[in-house]
């Protein structure tokens, strides 16, 4: 057996999210998270005493004196209208100074945020898990990447314990942003200028709009693809949509030959490529183009289609090479919405499929369980495979033949395994869990839209067997896993009849359910959750999934609540 989240909000997602609030309190909290960067535990800590005010240049700002729990504090900013809802909260509640301002738990605050996004999900199912993390989340990622923040800043105001906390959130610096940054001559900016660009900011605002519309009757990745283009191209000179493989799919304003090429010529050459395609970890490009096939004075930018690191395509759009508010924001939140749409899409098909094309991987080397397996010459079978946070794979594993002593040994001494815990020990076999983290062929089939229906290791050889949508690109597939891994060679490759789901239950649980609620039941279902006695706690659980106790609560009990509804309504 081989090894193995979210991507954060947008702007708009968060307007939303603020505007599902129904009373103060609610309101304050979101914004405590998102706008100031605070744990639900730091919240819970606040006393009125704890906001200050400074003058600095004629203007005032204000800070917070955040307790960490060990009798220090740290500094946070407070935008002042923040500040304001702040203090009229106080007022309004007649709160003491050696009062805590919210006189609630941290898993109370926690719970609160649920019931907002429960209440801002209104058909979008990204916004029905978001949690108190995800708002610290776009704290971080509005300060970087739209504010152009120093990552020092950001990382004293957030709390982050270290610097490298906040690479994900970062890209390269386009050529537009070092040569504002180092340039030695400034640009002169008139009047007609700035009106001009503020427009096309404007017209940005209305195409997220118009994207979020238009991807909401789409049933197919040509129908994502060619909507994608037609916004696109209203906004822009020119637009067209690659694969993760950066080959052309649809295009708008050009033709066939001029897009292929630029992409050829231009975009392979960037940050979002490397040996195996489009890559997952980079956002936005912008550079310079050909002046021979494009007309003086024009700039191509591209951003990546995908979810979570997953990369589906791109966007590429060539407009003026003139500064334009927004762009850079509304490319990268239309690469997430579309991204999040193609996965949607291409699970539901994989669902409804007839049949299905299975491919069954040997593999030999770079992977724990291989090497376990002929190390304490034991077998591993797989018995559940769940996603978690930061990229990491939830694995559900039997094992037999070596003890449960052995075995948490060896997997401490791995780089690959983040933590281990056994859940049943049943004397000549024993159920473990293991968090795998890094690239691993495993994480690889899941990315590129496989079901991992099998995967056993003994003596020193594992075998994975996944099954994807017949449309699938499956020789990309194989060619990149064995690209990328050495150790793994296709074994066997055939079709196979998949049964299309046979009760409504079904159906809810693959599209009913968000991508967390479906991950929290499946993490619960193999761990034992539901078993008496209980193979695990929810404490437990919550801990290897890298999420609070009262998150998988509320993911759990949503997800139940559809389940249910699908059995009793039936």
């Amino acid at each position: 057996m081989a090894d193995g989240g979210r991507d954060g909000l947008t702007s708009t997602e968060y307007e939303r999210v603020c505007r599902a609030t129904e009373t103060y309190r609610e309101e304050l909290v979101v914004e405590l998270c998102g706008r100031v960067g605070l744990r639900p535990s730091e919240i819970a800590r606040l006393r009125p005493s704890a906001l200050t005010r400074r003058e600095f240049d004629g203007a005032e700002h204000y800070f917070l004196d955040v307790p960490d729990g060990d009798g220090g504090t740290r500094r946070a900013y407070v935008p002042v209208d923040v500040a304001d809802a702040f203090q009229k909260y106080v007022e309004v509640n007649d709160t003491g100074d050696d009062e805590r301002v919210f006189g609630v738990t941290p898993r109370r605050l926690q719970m609160l945020v649920s019931d907002v996004s429960d209440r801002a999900d209104d058909g979008d199912a990204r916004l029905a898990d978001v949690s108190a993390r995800d708002l610290r989340q776009y704290f971080a990622r509005w300060h970087l990447v739209e504010e152009d923040v120093d990552p020092r800043v950001v990382q004293v105001a957030g709390g982050w314990s270290r610097l490298d906390s906040l690479e994900p959130y970062l890209d390269p610096p386009t050529d537009r942003e070092l040569a504002a940054a180092l340039g030695d001559e400034e640009a002169v900016d008139g009047d007609d200028d700035d009106a001009n660009t503020r427009a096309v900011g404007n017209a940005f605002t209305e195409g997220t709009l118009a994207l979020g519309s238009a991807l909401e009757s789409v049933s197919t990745r040509e129908e994502v693809e060619r909507a994608t283009c037609e916004t696109l191209g209203d906004l822009v000179r020119a637009a067209w949509v690659c694969d993760e493989r950066g080959d052309l799919r649809e295009w708008a304003g050009t033709d066939e030959t001029r897009a292929r090429e630029t992409v050829e010529d231009t975009v392979r050459d960037t940050a979002l490529f490397d040996e195996r395609g489009v890559r997952g970890d980079v956002q936005f490009v912008e550079c310079a183009l050909d002046a021979d096939r494009w007309d003086r004075g024009c700039t191509l930018a591209v951003s990546v289609a995908r979810s979570n690191e997953t990369a589906h395509g791109l966007l590429c759009v060539v407009g003026p090479d003139t500064p334009s508010t927004g762009l850079k924001q509304f490319l990268v939140d239309a690469g997430r919405r579309v991204g999040w749409t193609l996965d949607a899409v291409e699970r539901k098909r994989l669902l409804l499929a007839d049949t299905g094309v299975e491919l069954s991987f040997e593999v030999t080397e770079g992977s724990f369980f291989v090497e376990a397996s002929s190390a304490l010459d034991c077998r591993f079978d797989l018995e559940g495979l769940v996603p978690v946070e930061d990229q990491s794979l939830l694995y559900f594993v039997t094992a037999e033949g070596a003890s449960v002593e052995d075995l948490l040994d060896e997997a401490a001494a791995s780089e690959s395994i983040a933590d281990v815990r056994l859940i049943r020990d049943y004397g000549e076999r024993a159920q473990l869990e293991f968090v795998v983290s890094g690239p691993t062929p495993t994480t690889a089939l899941v990315e590129r839209g496989g079901a991992i229906e099998s995967a056993t290791a003994e003596d020193g050889v594992a075998t994975i067997t996944g099954v994807f949508s017949k449309k699938v690109d499956v020789r990309g597939v194989v060619e990149d896993l064995t690209a990328a891994f050495p150790g793994v060679d296709l074994r066997a490759k055939r079709e196979v009849e998949r049964s299309a789901p046979s009760t409504d239950l079904r159906q809810t649980l693959e599209e009913g359910l968000t991508e967390k609620q479906r991950s929290a039941l499946r993490a619960a279902y193999f761990a034992g959750y539901f078993e008496w006695p209980r193979g695990s706690t929810a404490e437990e659980l919550a801990d290897a999934m890298d999420v609070s106790s009262p998150t998988l609560h509320n993911h759990l009990r949503k997800a139940q609540q559809k389940l249910l509804t699908a059995v009793f309504e039936e």
